[in-house]
């Protein structure tokens, strides 16, 4: 086990200022919470901030798409850090679980790009279609146990018409975490075992992404030996620079520094690697 005496007092103020200074107050919450005896109410606050009236989520919560207009990518942002914090049956929970049901179209997915995208800042990628997301939605409804057979049918005759890539990306974990939790066929489950075969080849492709230490692949830490999360963990622990980030790998998207940094050492501790 990692503990955190292992990162030294030095790097921990580094960190606490890299999040304070260049992260949002969700970011600042979020450590004062697992890291300061902060309260999860402070987290829900802050997150509360990028809700819609319609239960969905925008208004920057994922920093590359800045209009206010509730998408999936939004829902898919909040849903992490409600799970990190264990609250799906918060009032606000519940509602984005309502939109996330009532958004998807008659094809199984969400319409994306947001009506507002071009209205407001956005990274160039967004304007793209996004289907995929919901296959990632669905994984983390169902790990929750949510009860709505029209809208997981939905999805599955929408993944059912996919084409499995060849060669995987570091935002292909749609598909990985969308088999673990929603394959409910023997078919789906020789394939999700069959992409575990690509995880070790992802994982050190990616090497500077720490995908296990990641918002993104991180549901798969328990379907790795123990010893390749482990050496993530300290090749996590020797990467932070010394502004208390670890090296970001979008270096012409600096908000992203705070925040990928944030998400490993909340990821480790959730995993008992630090105290």
């Amino acid at each position: 086990m990692v503990l955190m005496a292992q990162i030294e007092d030095n790097k921990w103020l580094n960190i606490k200022n890299l999040i304070f200074n260049q992260g949002r107050l969700l970011e600042r919450k979020l450590y004062s919470y697992f890291f300061e005896k902060g309260s999860k109410e402070g987290v829900l606050k802050a997150l509360s901030a990028y809700q819609n009236d319609d239960g969905g989520f925008g208004n920057g919560i994922e920093p590359d798409i800045l209009c206010p207009d509730s998408s999936a990518i939004g829902a898919e942002t909040a849903l992490y850090i409600l799970d990190l914090l264990d609250l799906k049956e918060e009032k606000l929970s519940k509602k984005l679980i309502d939109w996330i049901i009532n958004a998807q179209n008659n094809e199984g997915f969400i319409d994306h790009p947001p009506k507002n995208l071009f209205n407001y800042p956005f990274q160039p990628w967004w304007k793209n279609p996004d289907d995929k997301r919901i296959l990632i939605l669905a994984a983390i409804l169902r790990k929750w146990d949510i009860n709505s057979p029209k809208f997981f049918k939905r999805v599955n005759r929408y993944f059912s018409n996919l084409t499995i890539p060849d060669k995987f990306q570091i935002y292909d974990y749609p598909f990985f975490v969308y088999l673990k939790y929603c394959g409910d066929t023997q078919e789906e489950t020789e394939l999700f075992f069959k992409l575990l075969e690509y995880l070790p080849k992802i994982i050190k492709e990616y090497k500077n992404h720490f995908p296990l230490l990641s918002r993104y692949w991180f549901y798969l830490a328990d379907n790795v030996k123990a010893s390749v999360l482990k050496e993530e963990v300290n090749t996590f622990i020797t990467s932070i620079e010394n502004d208390g980030g670890i090296r970001n790998p979008f270096e012409n998207l600096p908000w992203w520094k705070p925040i990928f940094t944030l998400d490993g050492l909340i990821l480790m501790k959730k995993f008992n690697f630090l105290e």
